[in-house]
């Protein structure tokens, strides 16, 4: 167990290896669904912002913290953790590579987390937390490709916006607005993709003629409509 000034900290060359051991235990406690150790170390006016965009008080958090349930395990690993000292503010960052289990599935994910820390007294409290997901390409799923052809053409932002470029070559969709500079489609399913190196899944919408008539990008959550001018 820790003492309650487990953010007590001295002003020395040991302070990224301290606050790695305490990231750390806070990162198996998210797992195990114990409380203690956050309650420890947060402010009684911490906020938190979560990986989907959430604001939650030290309260909601805390209420919320639970163990995983029947069918699920993982763990969360503390990496690439820096430390910025300022008087009696901290400012921590880390990569937060977390591994899980889904009913037999396997799951990887990795966070950058920033955590505020001011000092009170001999020990450091929390302030405010902030997490995001790193974002990364999905695999591409096995799907049916016998119908990209329809898929290839030009596309528009109407009326007078950019132009999108889709290409078929040797059985690989690409797409781009610069056509010597086209990204691979990475398929989810026969008729969505998510478009490498970028956010958010591209929908072809199909006719009965096989022909897409339009795509729908959903760009950070929000559908933007690119139509086909052929």
């Amino acid at each position: 167990m820790m003492s309650a000034a487990i953010f007590a900290l001295a002003a020395s060359v040991n302070a990224v290896q301290q606050f790695q051991m305490i990231e750390q235990s806070l990162m198996n406690a998210i797992t195990a669904g114990d409380r203690a150790p956050w309650e420890r170390v947060m402010d009684a006016d911490c906020v938190l912002t979560t990986e989907e965009g959430e604001v939650l008080t030290r309260e909601a958090f805390l209420k919320d913290l639970r163990p995983l349930p029947p069918g699920l395990s993982g763990a969360i690993a503390v990496r690439d953790l820096t430390l910025q000292e300022r008087s009696d503010v901290a400012i921590v960052r880390f990569l937060a590579d977390e591994s899980e289990t889904v009913f037999g599935q396997r799951l990887a994910t990795k966070y950058r987390v920033t955590d505020t820390v001011r000092r009170s007294g001999t020990a450091w409290k929390m302030i405010a937390s902030h997490v995001s997901v790193v974002t990364v390409d999905p695999p591409p799923q096995k799907v049916a490709a016998d119908g990209w052809s329809g898929l290839a053409g030009t596309y528009q932002l109407k009326p007078d916006g950019w132009t999108l470029h889709v290409e078929l070559r040797d059985g690989v969709l690409y797409g781009g607005r610069d056509p010597a500079k086209l990204r691979r489609f990475s398929p989810l399913t026969p008729t969505s993709f998510v478009l490498q190196g970028s956010l958010g899944e591209w929908l072809f919408v199909v006719e009965r003629d096989g022909k897409a008539s339009r795509i729908v990008d959903f760009r950070k959550f929000e559908p933007l409509v690119w139509t086909r001018i052929e």
